[in-house]
């Protein structure tokens, strides 16, 4: 009878341990993974999740997703350029999803994987999905595999910086054609004050050629020729016209001169300061 109840407080003993040990195990998972929530923030402050919804065949599985700032065409042309340029390609499939079939990734998985990428939303911000299969549709599990979450978190967490990066460049490279265009405008502009200017040096000849040839007026000649003068102040006239719409034409473009430039070291300051503030 003692042994028998010796057996029983041994099993007892036992199994408690065996279940605080279960407990403790859970614990240590659920902070963990709590851990793993709390330190995953991207660039933008968006956090990776995990999340019940349709796939790539339109059915419920467990994937990994973030929310971006970004236009959701931006966070698309982002994500296309970075994986060709890591060599991956893929091709669209059902609900807006994009197969890379047999892929080595080791970003996401260290062996051939599957994996299923969708980005849908609006100018203002844009959700990516992220599925990633074994194979025939064999999709992991991302509440029982801790290692693969943790580096499809960081993945999502990277594509953040992928996007800003490109939305960055973009807007620089808007930036740098504008000043392009400025610096264009200008050049013509200046061209043209020059064209003005040997224009106006011409007329200018011309009024002191006619200045030295004009006839010389004496009361007391009887024999003037009165025509010719004539003829010579309607020569004037013309030149003192001709010289004065050059003159205004050239007012106007030193005038456009000054405020273009004014505009390309705006430019130039604005394109410094970009620069400067990327994070």
């Amino acid at each position: 009878m003692w042994t028998q109840r010796a057996a029983s407080l041994s099993f007892l003993t036992t199994n408690k341990i065996n279940n605080m040990k279960k407990l403790v195990l859970l614990s240590i998972a659920l902070i963990a993974t709590a851990g793993l929530y709390a330190q995953n923030f991207s660039l933008s402050g968006a956090k990776p999740e995990i999340k019940t919804a349709l796939g790539n065949e339109k059915e419920l599985v467990n994937l990994y997703t973030i929310n971006l700032p970004y236009s959701a065409e931006d966070i698309k042309n982002a994500l296309h350029e970075r994986l060709k340029t890591e060599g991956v390609k893929g091709k669209k499939v059902k609900n807006n999803f994009y197969a890379f079939k047999e892929v080595q990734y080791t970003h996401l998985w260290d062996n051939l994987c599957d994996i299923y990428v969708s980005v849908t939303g609006n100018k203002n911000s844009g959700t990516i999905n992220l599925i990633i299969s074994q194979g025939y549709n064999n999709y992991i599990n991302p509440y029982q595999d801790s290692i693969t979450t943790e580096k499809a978190f960081k993945w999502l967490i990277g594509v953040d910086r992928v996007v800003y990066d490109y939305v960055h460049e973009q807007a620089l490279a808007t930036h740098l054609e504008e000043e392009k265009d400025i610096e264009k405008t200008l050049s013509k502009l200046e061209s043209e004050q020059n064209k003005l200017e040997k224009q106006l040096d011409k007329v200018e000849n011309k009024q002191r050629k006619l200045e030295a040839s004009k006839t010389v007026v004496d009361e007391n000649d009887l024999n003037v020729d009165s025509k010719q003068i004539a003829k010579e102040q309607k020569e004037a006239l013309k030149l003192q016209k001709e010289y004065n719409d050059i003159q205004n034409d050239l007012t106007a473009v030193k005038l456009k001169i000054n405020q273009t430039k004014q505009d390309l070291n705006q430019k130039k300051r604005a394109i410094s300061e970009f620069k400067q503030n990327k994070k």
